[in-house]
């Protein structure tokens, strides 16, 4: 309720749908959505530091202390942390070597308190959108709530403006570096067309039918060349064929030597064989006719081979004409392909040439064109957001919302409370019921005796109300327990020990009450304190010696007469206490002989024996009695005694078999009760204080 007010203002920003990237095109511009991820880089963009660094700047935040707390905040303790944070400064610096807090401290650098500033407005602004919404709103929170407006409103215009003027900045870029492009293009294609053209020349390479004149050249010089090696096949057979009829080895007959001398002197050859052959038959071999034909033909033969010899030549000249001829066809063929080669790897730098340029051409014009078209709106660019929402200036606080948390706050208490009381509850061993006890220990619980209403847990004169107010709600209690005790002991003058697990469980108190119930009721009742550390109870008793008889059943040599004291108000109720003895005369009860003397001579002359005993925790003292006593109660205190103490306490008891006649619950809340057992009186503490009290 003491904190301070702070006020929320928020502003709406759209971004739009497509992203304009400046060098691409147009149909790849439209295709280009902006996506969840670009959207969640703008929101980041516009909680980012540089950003924020732009509007505390245009708001001049480096002067507001708010913001940059460096600065000394305005005197204005309006509100409880105000005054204890301006009290803090005064304890401090009291105690600080330096005026830490003092005016005139010097302030760090103008950077520095600018980038505290940009620190104080991230932590004080939020960046959000629903869903896929194109839509982010920007929330700023500040104690004032028109300067949270005022911020609000800023950096939705900080931003548009600039995100403008980033784009103009692309574009101007964008504009440039087209520009320098363009130019660099065509400074490439003229130097590629200075280059083709010069190529061009040196390698003689033009756009006219000169290489396919040149091919049908070489196919020409092809078929004479072919034509040629026939002809010189056919010479080199004529050729053999001369040199094997040259030889002998071949018949001329049948061949391709031929000539009109040579069939002049075959037919010659062949009359002078016939003539031969008639004188050889006429004349005989040997006869001059014979002779003679045989000289011309002879002769004749002699002109044949010279025939052939000549035609031999003949053949080998033709030869050498038409092997030259194969030869100087081959070497022009040979030179002109080499020349296609030269052209045809000369056309592929050419056309390589060529493709550079009509790219360089097709990229100029490219350039030009988007040149074209971002020039003339260089200077007019249109932001990527708009202000959709303008914050206004908010009248309630959005922190704290005071109402809200004190519901919440009373509600969750509520709820915490119930589980920690549950837990508690759930966890707690104490013993709160008689039904508990029962399950516990398997004894019964005599009565429940209700706790004292007051500021302490008990008042010191609470069983004085058996006497003067035995209606009372308490003497009520302590005379439910004298009948529970009177009907679970069937003997006469019985003795009942009354003790506790832990100190401070009210086994004292259980004592002296149970003795007044028993005295009221009309026995002669003796209270006997076997605990050394229990203090006196205020108004019991008195400290003047009470004379004994012979016919009370007590004798002096005890010391006796010195330790009993009557109580005044409740007639019949005695009390010995042990740590009065004369230990001159007695000496301490330390040995069971002497304590069974003297329960002995007690039961002689009274009808109830009340033993107040120590804790069976702490000491020995219950156990020891135990044997000597009729009975043992135990004191177990409410929401006090845990299961385990019950459970030890009963233990130690029973280690000497201790009559253990029940228990007794002291100190009951009825409020806290848990378990199901009857309070009688005490379960309805409005009505019996009217009916009882008052009768």
């Amino acid at each position: 309720m003491s904190m301070a007010n702070t006020y929320t203002a928020a502003s709406t920003l759209v971004l739009e749908r497509n992203d304009t990237r400046m060098l691409e095109a147009v149909t790849q511009l439209e295709s280009e959505e902006r996506d969840r991820a670009a959207i969640e880089t703008e929101m980041d963009i516009i909680s980012s530091r540089v950003f924020v660094g732009r509007v505390v700047d245009a708001a001049n935040l480096v002067e507001h202390p708010w913001f940059n707390t460096y600065l000394r905040v305005p005197d204005s303790p309006d509100t409880l942390p105000e005054r204890i944070v301006n009290a803090g400064k005064a304890v401090l610096g009291s105690i600080l070597p330096f005026d830490f807090f003092s005016e005139d401290r010097a302030l760090p650098s103008q950077a520095a308190q600018r980038d505290r500033a940009i620190s104080s407005l991230v932590s004080r602004m939020t960046v959000s959108r629903s869903g896929e919404s194109f839509a982010v709103t920007v929330r700023v929170s500040s104690p004032d709530p028109e300067l949270s407006a005022m911020l609000a409103n800023t950096i939705a215009d900080v931003y548009v403006e600039w995100s403008r003027e980033l784009k103009k900045q692309a574009m101007t870029e964008a504009v440039a570096f087209l520009r320098e492009r363009a130019e660099k293009i065509a400074e490439q294609i003229a130097e590629s067309e200075r280059i083709i053209a010069e190529f061009s020349r040196v390698n003689g390479l033009s756009s006219d039918e000169r290489d396919d004149l040149l091919r049908k050249r070489i196919d020409e010089m092809s078929t004479q060349l072919t034509t040629a090696r026939v002809e010189l096949a056919a010479v080199r057979a004529r050729q053999e064929q001369a040199r094997r009829v040259l030889a002998g080895t071949q018949a001329a007959e049948g061949t391709a030597l031929d000539s009109q001398l040579l069939d002049t002197l075959r037919s010659e050859r062949a009359v002078l064989l016939r003539k031969r052959a008639q004188h050889a038959a006429n004349l005989g071999a040997n006869h001059p006719n014979v002779v003679d034909t045989d000289a011309e033909l002879d002769s004749v033969n002699a002109m044949i081979d010279q025939e052939y010899q000549r035609i031999l030549d003949d053949i080998s000249g033709e030869e050498q004409i038409i092997g030259g001829r194969v030869d100087q066809f081959e070497s022009q063929i040979a030179q002109m392909q080499e020349m296609v080669r030269k052209r045809n790897v000369a056309e592929i730098r050419l056309r390589e040439l060529e493709r550079d340029l009509v790219a360089e051409q097709k990229m100029h014009d490219l350039v030009v064109a988007r040149l074209g078209d971002l020039d003339p709106f260089s200077e007019i660019t249109k932001p990527s957001a708009r202000v959709v929402s303008v914050a206004e200036v908010p009248t309630k606080p959005s922190f704290p919302q005071k109402d809200r948390i004190l519901a919440g706050g009373i509600g969750g208490a509520t709820v915490l409370a119930v589980i920690l009381a549950m837990l508690l509850e759930a966890v707690d061993t104490r013993i709160s019921s008689g039904q508990r006890i029962r399950q516990v220990i398997q004894v019964p619980n005599l009565a429940n005796v209700p706790a004292a209403r007051g500021w302490m847990w008990w008042k010191p004169g609470a069983t004085h109300d058996i006497a003067r107010r035995p209606r009372a709600i308490q003497a009520e209690a302590f005379r439910s327990l004298y009948l529970a005790c009177r009907a679970q002991l069937a003997m006469a003058k019985p003795v009942m020990l009354v003790t506790a697990p832990l100190p401070g469980d009210g086994a004292s108190t259980v004592a002296l009450g149970l003795a007044r119930a028993a005295a009221c009721d009309g026995l002669k009742t003796i209270h006997v304190i076997l605990d050394p550390h229990r203090q006196q109870f205020s108004g019991g008793g008195t400290d003047l010696p009470v004379t004994l008889n012979g016919s009370n059943g007590l004798t002096t040599p005890l010391g006796l007469a010195t330790a009993i004291r009557p109580e005044p108000e409740i007639e019949g109720l005695d009390r010995l206490d042990t740590a009065s003895f004369d230990h001159g005369k007695m000496g301490p009860l330390t040995r069971s002989k002497d304590m069974r003397l003297l329960i002995d001579r007690l039961r002689v002359t009274y009808d109830f024996v009340v033993i107040d005993c120590a804790p069976a925790l702490v000491t020995e003292d219950a156990n020891w009695m135990a044997p000597l006593v009729d009975a043992v109660l135990l004191v177990v205190r409410f929401g006090r005694t845990t299961e385990q103490e019950l459970t030890s306490a009963v233990q130690r008891l029973h280690l000497n078999r201790a009559p253990l006649l029940g228990t007794v619950l002291n100190g009951v809340n009825p409020r806290l009760q848990t378990g199901d057992d009857s309070l009688s009186a005490m379960s309805y503490p409005r009505q019996a204080r009217a009916y009882l009290e008052h009768a």
